[in-house]
This record gives C-alpha cells, structure tokens and sequence, in this order.
C-alpha cells in the first residue's frame, strides 16, 4: 500500500540564511501521501514545495520521511524527527507537542458510499445532528487520527484501517458505512481511484465533522531547541504569506483552499 512506503526526499534549499549552529542544518520532518496536499510524486507536491521555501526562509534543509500516520507520530515522540504534518491539534496531543501556527485550514466531513442495487433505507442519513446519533453504523477510519478518542467516548461502532485509499475501497464494497475524511482529499481520492460511474455514488454528511479546523506542523517538546526553531518556522511562514509565496504554490498545484 502507499501508505506503507517510507522514503526520504531532501528538500534542496538555500544555503546562506543563519543557522543556530551558524551553518546549514538538517531537520526531519515526517509526514504521509496525502493527495492532494503530498502526492505520490512527492517532489510535485504542494505541502513538500511548501516546506522548501519555509526552509530557504529558515536557512535549513527539511528532510522529509514518508511514513504511516500512527509512525509519523511516535517518530516525533521518539525524537527521531523534529516534526510532522499536516495535524490536527487535541488535548491529548496538547500534552505531549508543540503546534506551529496554522499551516491552512481544512474541512472534514462524513463520506458514504449508495448502491443503487440497494434500498435508500439500508443508507446512512444525509445529516445528523449529532455523533451519537452514527451509532449504528460501521465508521471506517485511520489510526493516530485525531478522532479516535472522540470516536470512542461517543461509543461509535468503528473500524480502522491504515490510509485514506484502504478505508474508501472498503466504502464502495459495503464493508463498511461511513468513513471521515477532508472534504478535499476525500473528493480527490474518490475521482482518482474510481471510475466516474462509481465515483458518482459517492456523497458526504451534513453537518461536517470539523469546519475550517486549523492545519499546524506538530513538534516534540523535548528536541534540542525546539522552540527556537518553531518560532522561526512560524516567521518563515507568515513570511511566506506575506510574500506571496504560498497564493503561488497554492495555484501551482491547483489547490483550492483556506489560508
């Protein structure tokens, strides 16, 4: 699976800002595919593209690790990596990380797949007013995603898998009912993977799970530095706004979306 593939791309940078050791320095930062935002060819990519300018700005060299999410995380935990993206902050995660400022905002709602061989009754409702009321249907999802604990304090019945990719074949083959996903990954995947016959009977929940949530590169408290460094990637990146930089990027890559 692609989400099961680990490799390491080096963003190629400018080498001539300062650095806290006063030469170029190297971080590693984790994170997953991610289409639209981290495509396969990761080099052609919009968060990775991102990164580099942020690095130029920084006068450091990212060094970016594709791993599985539920890694991604305990790479930063293990202080293997400095840190990773795109993610969401929790209390849980509150506890244990520090957050850069929002790197974009996104939103995410329930995805459900309808059979037309099927009788509507055996469907999930079009809205909901709230998550309990999702309880007798199977909810896909990913592990070391943001909703799990949220997942299971409302008791839903879930199922987990490890990608994006994994949870929406298994919502087109009835296994199981709905799946959360960004709104635009999901639709992305969705025209990606299937052909538009199928991809056509696919729809989304009313309300969304999150509206607008803020997107941030999460870091360990305990790396050597680490606050230097995040109030630098924070500079770099309102310079990056601020220049104009990141409306490019985002229109590159044909992205729409909140910033």
């Amino acid at each position: 699976m692609i989400a099961l593939i680990r490799y390491a791309v080096v963003l190629m940078i400018a080498l001539f800002a300062p650095t806290i050791a006063g030469a170029n320095h190297k971080l590693v930062i984790t994170t997953n595919i991610y289409p639209p935002y981290v495509r396969d060819d990761v080099e052609e990519s919009f968060l990775p593209a991102l990164f580099e300018e942020i690095g130029k700005e920084m006068g450091v060299t990212f060094v970016l690790n594709i791993q599985p999410w539920k890694r991604c995380e305990q790479s930063v935990a293990d202080l293997e990596a400095w840190g990773t993206f795109p993610y969401t902050r929790t209390p849980e995660r509150d506890a244990r990380f520090l957050f850069s400022d929002p790197i974009y905002f996104s939103e995410s709602r329930f995805f459900a797949y309808h059979d037309p061989n099927e009788s509507k009754t055996n469907q999930p409702p079009e809205t909901y007013d709230q998550l309990s009321d999702l309880k007798p249907w199977i909810i896909g999802g990913i592990q070391g995603y943001y909703y799990e604990p949220l997942f299971a304090q409302t008791g839903l019945n879930t199922d987990y898998a490890l990608s994006e990719r994994q949870n929406f074949e298994r919502l087109m083959l009835g296994r199981i009912d709905l799946f959360p996903a960004a709104t635009t990954v999901g639709w992305h995947l969705i025209n990606q993977m299937f052909p538009a016959e199928v991809a056509r009977n696919f729809r989304t929940l009313d309300p969304p799970l999150v509206a607008n949530a803020p997107l941030h590169l999460m870091t360990s408290k305990d790396y050597p530095n680490t606050e230097t460094w995040l109030v630098r990637f924070n500079e770099a990146l309102q310079t990056i706004h601020q220049n104009g930089t990141f409306a490019r990027l985002v229109e590159k890559y044909g992205l729409v979306m909140r910033y």
